[in-house]
């Protein structure tokens, strides 16, 4: 018989200080943006957009926002959101869409976020077990 234990993160990505503001999150089709998400603010349509790692079109690589809970969309289109605009994050729940996960996010990603009162946290959760 083996035993399979599932750790179960139940914690939010906001850690303390969330600042918020009413936006608009532009989905190019069907989807989920998981919480956790770093956005970028689109230059010509002012609407909140997947942050890309090195992108250059629009501003899309430079992070502005983080969405703090999933967003589904059923299509193409603007979905109204309060993202996240200044506050502490924990760093391991940071999110780029195009990797699902925190995978790429380096120190570059992390100053860029600073700059904009974005600030990551390294944190580790008591309550989590770690079975590695």
């Amino acid at each position: 018989m083996s035993m399979t234990v599932t750790n179960i993160n139940t914690a939010s990505v906001e850690l303390c200080d969330p600042e918020y503001r009413d936006n608009l999150l532009t989905f190019a089709g069907a989807g989920t943006v998981a919480a956790g998400t770093i956005l970028a603010r689109d230059s010509v349509s002012l609407k909140l957009i997947p942050f890309v790692k090195g992108g250059s079109t629009n501003e899309n690589g430079i992070p502005k926002a983080i969405v703090t809970y999933n967003v589904t969309a059923a299509g193409a289109g603007d979905v109204s959101i309060r993202a996240a605009i200044a506050g502490k994050f924990r760093k391991e729940q940071l999110i780029i869409n195009a990797d699902g996960d925190d995978s790429n996010i380096d120190g570059a990603v992390l100053d860029q976020l600073r700059d904009y009162g974005l600030v990551s946290v390294d944190v580790t959760e008591l309550g989590v077990l770690d079975n590695q």
